[in-house]
């Protein structure tokens, strides 16, 4: 009996220093990738505020980071097209996509810009919350909101992620995608989707049959779909082109944003959108 007893004992010993090498080893990990990030940003910036290319020597005396080190960066960043390299002189500068990114952020920006007036009027007219959010993968993110007056309200930060599937801008969004775009987002998903509550789609056929509907309507419904007690009706922002870019949404508690007050907002929304699309350029 007392063998047995300490045989558990140092099995249990021997598990807990295991889990504990572990959890150091994982955490020594997340802080080497931490650095190798700042490393990264760090050669960026300095290939950025330097008008001239630059040799590896050059960067190894600015940054006195080790000179393989700087290597596998450079040739990573250079593999994703952010870098180049001159090939008579060897030196390093930054490369196209970095100002492919500087546009899509600026494009935020300005698209931002145009919606804000309209944003400002739905508010005013409706005094609920007002999110305006575009598409990114499965998740959806704000970029603009106003807060409602009232006492009892809705608020989601600036910068935040959703799913798609269960909030109204996301299907609004999802419903007039190209279908080649749809099925590259949702093609690995198979058919389960995660909901967030008990009245969230949770597959993906249950999505699929609701984008139709979607489409056909011209607007998107979230009835307690993210959050208990909440109601959302959004409406999608389409370029010149046809192509939708973002979408707009009001939301309120149930209790007082009920379907009612929706069906009288729905032509509201839509004649916003058109107003918006009319200014968007593309």
């Amino acid at each position: 009996m007392f063998k047995k007893v300490l045989t558990l004992k140092i099995r249990c010993h021997i598990i807990i220093k295991m889990e504990k090498e572990f959890r150091n080893t994982e955490n020594k990990m997340e802080k080497e990738k931490i650095k190798s990030i700042e490393k990264s940003i760090n050669l960026l910036e300095l290939l950025s505020d330097n008008e001239k290319e630059m040799s590896i020597t050059e960067i190894n005396k600015e940054l006195q980071m080790g000179i393989s080190t700087i290597h596998r960066m450079l040739n990573t960043f250079k593999s994703r097209g952010y870098i180049i390299q001159n090939q008579q002189t060897s030196k390093y500068a930054l490369g196209i996509n970095l100002f492919v990114l500087g546009c899509k952020v600026q494009s935020a920006i300005n698209l931002v810009e145009t919606v804000n007036p309209f944003l400002q009027k739905l508010s005013h007219y409706t005094k609920e919350s007002i999110n305006f959010s575009i598409l990114e993968g499965r998740e959806v993110v704000c970029l603009s909101k106003i807060k409602s007056t009232e006492v009892l309200r809705t608020d989601i930060k600036i910068g935040a992620r959703l799913p798609a599937h269960c909030t109204a801008v996301g299907k609004a969004l999802l419903a007039f995608l190209p279908e080649r775009e749809f099925n590259i987002i949702y093609g690995k998903t198979g058919n389960k989707l995660i909901a967030s509550t008990p009245n969230s789609i949770s597959s993906l056929i249950e999505l699929k049959k609701c984008l139709k509907e979607v489409k056909k309507n011209g607007y998107s419904t979230d009835e307690e779909e993210l959050n208990i007690g909440i109601n959302c009706l959004a409406i999608p922002i389409f370029k010149k082109n046809g192509e939708v870019v973002a979408s707009i949404s009001v939301t309120g508690p149930s209790s007082r944003f009920t379907l009612f007050e929706k069906e009288k907002l729905k032509d509201i929304l839509m004649d916003i959108s058109k107003d918006i699309s009319n200014h968007l350029i593309g």
